[in-house]
Parts: structure tokens; C-alpha cells; sequence
């Protein structure tokens, strides 16, 4: 019940709670007080009651006493025996305590008395006083004169006080006077309560509802930033604690949206050109498509013909530096002829451009017409000018496809059938015979006679370590299609890992052609040679994957530990615990395996220490910068340390400079593959090399051992 309640209720019922235990304290403090005043009060009260009696009673018996003593100072005996009678009459009715008549000496002459217990005793000298008050009773002196002028008499009559016709009128206005001051002390103590206490409520409302309102409206506004609302602001307007909290809340909300923006970029956008990337650019197609389901779209596949010779003679930085040239191009040109577009770089070399237009079609074909009059002037990088040639392929809604992978099949279909009739043109999709051979599942019919067939052949690219040596080769599978010409690696893969037989056959068939090619190298326990290949992630839905490539290599007498496995590092985002399964099976067996393209996963730190992995392989677009970009050093630092934490070796990857190289060495790589240091060629290439490489003292297998020389 107490977690169930609000929090203005709990601090409600708090303030409420305090505030009773102040009204208590406070009737009771009132209490205490008040009960010494009033007790005071009816002290005074008492007194001067009594003293108004007294002299009420002192008046009453005066003018008795005169007219007592005017009747006993008479002559005449009669008279002064009336008198003596009246006396006694008035003790008999209560009217006088009691009445004494003293001689000159003292003596008592005339005794009159109601009750015997009243009788006088040890009297002072009375004839010396006027009057003596004793136990409710006034007694008056007064002298008899004689008309002989012998001493005279005195008269004391005993006067009762209550016996006086005002004192019970007195003793009931005291009383009422004490009820009426009793009433107005209780009317005034539970006015003082109620009113401290609708204080404590007044103060409980408003700060209830000044503290609770802010934190109920923070609280809203965090709910509706966890809903996607971006641009709602957590600052509050107060000076306070309350107010240092929204500020603080507010910069972690504005660190959230950088680290979104972030993680959107790398998500969504290609680092190289600023375009969408793949993931990017079919997500926001499909979008597009679905908001302009009744409008006509055409889209464009463009590709850069020969594009692979830069990257291959040149390296990697040049060709980035060629594609960014492009982009930049590409950007002006469709910015300029269609207003709505959507542009992304969804391969290597491969970009899509996206019209939806009611004359789609023809504005599609006019860009692919400037573009390729543009191919005329040389794409111009920091160094060189390159000349290339583009092959583009369109295809438009409704007649080609209604949603966007239908459309980007024709598209690609047409692409391809531009690059059979030529290259350096555009064609529109046509359902024919002439683009037959692009056909997805005619390609996939292709691929499997080509690996029948040996028609694939494999290239090898140095690995080294810090002292120069080659100490391993990476495998890279590549197509001469008969009839199509050369395939890139990036169009036929995805179609084959479509296939779980089809890119089991691929594997195993680069995995046997490369132990062929070393098997001198990797049988001989001398040599501290290794043959590093990629994964493809569906291969590890294979159970039997490791005993699959342990036969392989059994026939080649070649051992597990000599084969470097890569994983795409974005493969193991989809089953992570699978994943580890499989790899922990693969290890077992002695293989090693790496991360590949490490740094492109942008959740790879929160996973990376569950994976029973040997070494990460960083990714190229992280070393382009490397010479230039404090950032880039300090990014590189981070993943040795975070590889040195974990104990596991790191591998840079599209090395292209000297200063790279030296950077990457300081930094504390323990591999090494790139340009620079070797580009890919065939065995007999490696071969050549390595002799002319050989170094002069022989190494172990472990980087980290050897990195000890």
C-alpha cells in the first residue's frame, strides 16, 4: 500500500501528521499555561470577592452597631432592655454570630451567642480595635457611651459574612465569570488548533503542489522522450535542488540525442560519402515507397566500371578519395534535375538514386544522361585523375515492380545487361532474354558450374607482424564469368549465401585451393605460416561446420591451428548465443578465429568479451584518417587497449602509408595487412615474395611471442 500511494498523498499525509503533533504540543503547552493563569485568576478572584463582602458586611454591621449602641446607651432601663432583646433576637435568627458586651476592664457582661463553639477565646485587648475578621465572621467594636461619663462599655458583634444579601449574587457572578472564562479559554484553544491546522494544510497544498506539479511535468516530458519526442526540453524554471536536477537530467537527455544522432549516422549513413548506406537507403526506400504507393517511382543502380583496378594497383585511400569525388558529383547533378529524391551508396562502387516524379522515367534517364556526358572529365583526387566509365541500370513502377526490392532487382538486372553490351551506358529493365544471365537464380546456377567447373581462381594478401615478416596470407575469391566478365565478389557472395549448400561449396572450394597452394608452408611445423578466410554468418547454422573443414584440410595433412577464421562482425549481431556455440565448437577443434570489420557494429563493446574469439581485425575506414585525425589515433588506442584487456590480438587492415604503418606499430598492433606492405596476387606472386622477405630468424605462430623479437 505504500508504494501503491502518489507522492503528493505521502507528503500530504506527512506535513499532515507533523502538523498534529505541533497542534498537540501546542494545546498542551496552551494547556499547562492557561492553567496557572486561570488558577491565578480565581486566587484574585476569590480575594476580591472576599474583600468586597468584607466590606459589604463591615457597612452592614456598622450601621448595625450604631443602632445597637444608640439603644444601649439610653437611660432608660426599658429601653436598654428592648435593646439587649433585639440583640438576642437578631443572634437567635442567625442575623449575628454572636454578640459580647465587654465592662471598662474587659470583662464580659453580656454574653449573646447562637452556637457554643463560637464562643471567643483568648481574645486581644478588643477595646483597642475597631474590627477583627476570623473564620467568615466580621466583628465590629464599637464603644458604649455613658451619660455619667463612667468608663464606657464596648459592644462586638460577631458579623457572618454570609449572612450578607450579596454574596450569593457575588459567589454566582464569580462562578459565572470563572464558567465564562473556562468557555472562552476552550473556544479560544480550539480556534488556535484549527487554525494551525488549516495552516498545515495550506503549507502541505503548496508544497505539494509546487514541488509535485515539477516533478509530475519532468516526469512527463521523460516519458515523452522515451516515446521519440527528440525536441521536448527537461529543464525546469527554478532556482532549486528541483531546478539542478532538470538541468542535469536536461544535459543527459542532449548527450542521448548526440549519442542517437551518433549511432543513427553509423547506422544509417556512410561514413566515406555522408550518403545513406545500404541499411540506410533500403530502409528509407521502403518508406518512401509505402508513402508513394500511388505515385510513379523510378530507380536508378549506378556502377562504377572498373572501379576494382583503383583500389587494387592504387589502394584503398585512393579509391575512397575516388568515390567521395563521385558523391560529390553524383549529389549536384540529381540535386539539381529532381527535386525529391533519395540517394545512397549501397555497395563498394554501387550507388541508387531514387526519383518519385509523375514523369519518374524520363527524369531518371535524363540524370543518367549527364552523368555519363560527365565521365568525360576525370574524377580528380589529391594525386591523380581517373577516367571512368559508369554502367547504369532503371527501372520504374508500375510497369517493372510496385514495391522497392522488385524495382531494385530490375534495376540491378538492367545494370548488368548495361555492362554485357559495353559498359559506360544506361538501359531500361526489359523483361527479355538479353538480361537472362543477371537473373539472380541464373547467376546462382552459374556460380555452382563455376566452382564444378574451377572457373573461380584466388588471390592472397600478406599478413605481417612488426618486424616485416610475412607470417600469412588472407584468401580472396574472385569470378571471371565466361560470357559476363569479371563478377565482383560483393555480386555474387550475397547470392550464394542464399544458399547454405551453395556458399558451403564456396568456402570449402577457397579453403582446399589455398592449402593447395601452401601446403608446403602450412605441413611444415617450422614455418610460422597461417591462410586467413572469411565465414559467411550462415555457415554457422551448420552444426557440422568443424568436422566440414577439418576433412578439408585433413587431405592437405594440414593442421586446425594453421587457419585464421573471419566473422563479419555484424553477422553476430543476430543470434548471439548461437553464434557462441557454434564458435566455441570451432575453437575446440584449434581453429582461430577473428572479428572481422571490428568498429563497424556500433554495439560491438557490449558483446565482444562473451565471444570466444582470438583477435579483432580493425576495420580500413578507421586507418584512412589515422595521420590526420587525433581522433582516429586516439579511437585506434582504445580498441588495443580494449584487445589487450581481453587478451586477444588486433589486426589493422588497409594499411596504405609508411606513417600509418609506423603509428599502428606504436600503438601496439600485432598484425598487419594493406597495400603498403602487400598487395593481392596469386601463390607464385607469394611465393616470390616471401623468399625475397625471408626473415633471418625463425617464429612462432603467436603474434604476441613473436612481437618479443
Amino acid at each position: 500500500m505504500k508504494n501503491a500511494l502518489p507522492f503528493q498523498t505521502k507528503v500530504s499525509f506527512t506535513l499532515l501528521g507533523l502538523s498534529s503533533v505541533l497542534a498537540c504540543l501546542f494545546i498542551y503547552v496552551y494547556f499547562n499555561i492557561s492553567q496557572g493563569i486561570g488558577d491565578e485568576f480565581s486566587r484574585n478572584a476569590q480575594n476580591q470577592l472576599a474583600d468586597t463582602l468584607i466590606n459589604n458586611v463591615r457597612e452592614q454591621g456598622l450601621v448595625t452597631s450604631q443602632l445597637l449602641v444608640s439603644q444601649l446607651s439610653q437611660a432608660s432601663e426599658i429601653n436598654q432592655l428592648n435593646s439587649l432583646q433585639n440583640l438576642a433576637e437578631l443572634v437567635e435568627k442567625n442575623h449575628l454570630s454572636y454578640a459580647f458586651i465587654y465592662d471598662h476592664l474587659g470583662n464580659l457582661i453580656g454574653p449573646y451567642q447562637h452556637q457554643q463553639s463560637a464562643w471567643p477565646t483568648n481574645l486581644p485587648k478588643l477595646q483597642y480595635q475597631a474590627e477583627l475578621v476570623s473564620n467568615g465572621i466580621v466583628n465590629i467594636f464599637s464603644p458604649i457611651p455613658n451619660a455619667n461619663s463612667d468608663p464606657h462599655t464596648m459592644l462586638l458583634i460577631g458579623f457572618p459574612i454570609s449572612a450578607a444579601e450579596e454574596t450569593s449574587v457575588l459567589r454566582s457572578s464569580l462562578k459565572q465569570n470563572l464558567s465564562d472564562s473556562s468557555l472562552q479559554f476552550l473556544i479560544q484553544a480550539g480556534v488556535g488548533t484549527l487554525l494551525i491546522t488549516l495552516l498545515a494544510l495550506a503549507a502541505s497544498y503548496y508544497f505539494s503542489s509546487n514541488l509535485i506539479h515539477s516533478i509530475r511535468l519532468l516526469t512527463n516530458r521523460a516519458q515523452r522522450l522515451d516515446e521519440g519526442d527528440l525536441e521536448v526540453s527537461l529543464a525546469l524554471d527554478r532556482q532549486d535542488e528541483l531546478g539542478q536536477l532538470s538541468l542535469s537530467l536536461q544535459q543527459m537527455r542532449n548527450n542521448l540525442i548526440n549519442n542517437y544522432n551518433e549511432m543513427s549516422q553509423l547506422a544509417w549513413y556512410d561514413p566515406l560519402t555522408g550518403l545513406f548506406n545500404r541499411e540506410g537507403g533500403f530502409h528509407h526506400a521502403r518508406l518512401l515507397f509505402n508513402a508513394k504507393a500511388n505515385q510513379t517511382i523510378s530507380l536508378a543502380v549506378i556502377n562504377l566500371d572498373g572501379f576494382q583496378r583503383i583500389n587494387d594497383n592504387m589502394g584503398y585511400k585512393e579509391g575512397d578519395e575516388t568515390l567521395q569525388a563521385f558523391a560529390r558529383r553524383l549529389v549536384q547533378l540529381v540535386n539539381r534535375l529532381a527535386h525529391k529524391h533519395l540517394l545512397a551508396r549501397v555497395g563498394g562502387d554501387e550507388f541508387i538514386v531514387i526519383v518519385p516524379h509523375p514523369q519518374s522515367e524520363l527524369v531518371c534517364s535524363q540524370i543518367a544522361t549527364e552523368l555519363l556526358a560527365l565521365t568525360k572529365q576525370a574524377i580528380q583526387t589529391a594525386k591523380n585523375a581517373h577516367a571512368l566509365t559508369l554502367s547504369i541500370g532503371i527501372a520504374s513502377t508500375p510497369k517493372d515492380g510496385n514495391d522497392f526490392d522488385t524495382l531494385l532487382k530490375a534495376a540491378s538486372i538492367a545494370l548488368h545487361t548495361a555492362k554485357s553490351e559495353g559498359k559506360n551506358r544506361f538501359t531500361h529493365y526489359q523483361a527479355d532474354a538479353n538480361q537472362h544471365e543477371w537473373q539472380p537464380e541464373v547467376l546462382k546456377k552459374a556460380l555452382k558450374q563455376a566452382i564444378e567447373s574451377q572457373q573461380l581462381f584466388v588471390l592472397y594478401q600478406g599478413i605481417f607482424i612488426a618486424d616485416n615478416s610475412l607470417v600469412g596470407v588472407e584468401a580472396l575469391v574472385r569470378w571471371n564469368h565466361p560470357k559476363l566478365g569479371p563478377i565482383s565478389p560483393s555480386q555474387f557472395i550475397p547470392i550464394a549465401e542464399q544458399s547454405a549448400p551453395l556458399i558451403e561449396d564456396l568456402t570449402l572450394y577457397v579453403l582446399e585451393q589455398s592449402c593447395a597452394a601452401f601446403e608446403e608452408l602450412l605441413t611444415n611445423d617450422k614455418e610460422p605460416f597461417r591462410i586467413s578466410l572469411n565465414i559467411a554468418a550462415c555457415l554457422l547454422n551448420n552444426p557440422e561446420l568443424a568436422e566440414l573443414l577439418l576433412y578439408s584440410l585433413s587431405e592437405y595433412q594440414v593442421k586446425a591451428e594453421r587457419i585464421i577464421l573471419e566473422i563479419t562482425e555484424t553477422q553476430l549481431l543476430s543470434d548471439m548465443d548461437f553464434c557462441c556455440q557454434q564458435l566455441d565448437k570451432l575453437k575446440a577443434a584449434g581453429f582461430t578465429l577473428w572479428i572481422d570489420d571490428f568498429g563497424t557494429g556500433y554495439s560491438s563493446l557490449s558483446y565482444l568479451h562473451k565471444l570466444p574469439v582470438d583477435g579483432i581485425k580493425i576495420d580500413h575506414s578507421f586507418i584512412d584518417q589515422l595521420e590526420h585525425s587525433s581522433a582516429s589515433q586516439a579511437f585506434i588506442r582504445a580498441i588495443v587497449e580494449l584487445a589487450r584487456a581481453l587478451q586477444v590480438d588486433t589486426l589493422a587492415e588497409g594499411i596504405e602509408t609508411e606513417g600509418q604503418y609506423k603509428i599502428l606499430k606504436g600503438n601496439g598492433c600485432h598484425w598487419f595487412q594493406g597495400f603498403y606492405l602487400h598487395k593481392p596476387a596469386n601463390q607464385l606472386n607469394v611465393h616470390a615474395f616471401r623468399q625475397h622477405c625471408q626473415p633471418s630468424v625463425k617464429r612462432s605462430l603467436s603474434p604476441k611471442r613473436i612481437n618479443a623479437y
